[in-house]
């Protein structure tokens, strides 16, 4: 879990998928992750499987920003997390599935 930030699970009933995003880590195996835009201020990534959406993480949107930029800054977290380790993340909250 981030150090600095507590995880909660969020309310994706109402969520927009946004599309997949895909991060390699140091042993070049891939992770790939269903994103979702909830409500305006956050994008929820995690897994679909036939249980449903499994949330791994989320990132709080930076309204002064577009969101393809979001999700760049989103992207480069995932890509810190898998290349250098969880302490490296900046903007992610993550539960211990990641």
């Amino acid at each position: 879990m981030s150090k600095d930030k507590v995880w909660t699970a969020s309310n994706t009933e109402y969520a927009q998928h946004i599309g997949v995003l895909e991060v390699r880590d140091t042993r070049e195996e891939w992770h790939e992750f269903e994103v979702f835009k909830i409500s305006g201020d956050r994008l929820v990534f995690g897994i679909a499987c036939n249980a449903g959406f499994l949330e791994s993480g989320y990132m709080l949107l930076d309204e002064d920003i577009s969101l393809d930029e979001n999700l760049q800054e989103l992207l480069r977290d995932l890509d810190d997390f898998y290349t250098d380790g969880p302490s490296y993340t900046s903007k992610i909250v993550f539960n211990e599935r990641m």
